[in-house]
């Protein structure tokens, strides 16, 4: 069953005449008089009492109006939610962001956007790496900023920014007074990470795996000040960017020498999917300010 043969049953009960229906709808006479038929043949019954051109509702075609007609408002009502989400002036946009740009950046974004756009709502979600892209795949958030997965063929990555990751020491520790360090040299280290899913783990994986090393992990966190909290208090080292919600008094951070130890800061969106226009015009504004958008507290 197709919308337009709902819409041509509509027309023949509001007309009761074939031609008249016809000529409201745009078509042939004969070619309506195929969707009608088509149509009853796929519900079993008769819809119309035929005489010549002049119809009438069987009380099957009476019940199936009523449906019919619900449908239609239903789906005209959805159609102007739909194009009132997309208003590019008055629309919303659902965006997921890693934790770590929570406190201030994806603020700093969004307050920044509100001033051109002021009418523009947003919905967001917060949460590990992997999490945010499937948010994304699920067509749920329009995009994210997340790491890019270079194994996910679905998700279409930007870079906005690259940032260098250092082991992060508490002050007392016996390297804080060094400025550089290689990560192989502390493998009986005990490390403070972040869980399995976390962007930051996933580099961390990956440079343990690069210089052959299998760290010793004493806590597992989800937020960059929790990890710098743990450091601060002597119950392990960790791999952190330079982040506002990080307190650098009581921390030293060294450069790593012995892998380039970085993470990038993409704009993600599903390759197949085709952005509302409102979402399109956000996403080159984030794609143009991102990268000089300072994270202010």
């Amino acid at each position: 069953m197709e919308w337009h043969q709902l819409e041509n049953f509509i027309a023949v009960a509001k007309y009761k005449h074939f031609t008249k229906a016809a000529k409201h709808q745009s078509i042939s006479q004969p070619a309506l008089s195929r969707s009608i038929i088509k149509l009853e043949q796929e519900l079993g019954v008769s819809l119309f009492y035929r005489d010549g051109k002049t119809v009438r509702l069987t009380r099957y075609g009476e019940l199936f109006l009523k449906k019919a007609q619900q449908a239609q408002v239903a789906i005209q009502e959805g159609i102007e939610e739909i194009q009132e989400k997309i208003a590019v002036d008055t629309g919303e946009i659902s965006v997921a962001f890693l934790h770590t740009l929570g406190p201030h950046l994806i603020p700093n974004l969004i307050a920044s956007y509100k001033k051109l756009y002021p009418n523009i709502t947003f919905q967001l979600y917060q949460g590990a790496n992997d999490y945010i892209l499937e948010q994304v795949e699920k067509g749920v958030a329009d995009m994210c900023l997340s790491l890019p997965r270079a194994d996910n063929e679905r998700i279409e990555s930007t870079v906005l920014r690259t940032e260098t990751l250092y082991v992060v020491v508490p002050k007392q520790h016996r390297l804080a007074e060094n400025s550089a360090v290689s990560i192989k040299s502390l493998e009986k280290e005990e490390f403070i990470c972040f869980k399995k899913g976390f962007g930051l783990r996933y580099i961390f994986d990956e440079m343990c795996a690069y210089v052959n090393m299998n760290p010793t992990i004493t806590f597992e966190g989800e937020e960059a000040a929790t990890v710098a909290g743990f450091v601060m208090k002597g119950l392990g080292i960790a791999v952190l960017p330079k982040i506002s919600d990080i307190m650098f008094d009581n921390l030293c951070f060294l450069e790593i020498t012995d892998y380039p130890c970085q993470r990038s800061i993409a704009l993600s969106t599903l390759s197949e999917l085709t952005l509302s226009p409102v979402a399109k015009r956000f996403k080159s504004f984030v794609i143009e300010h991102f990268p000089t958008l300072e994270m202010e507290k």
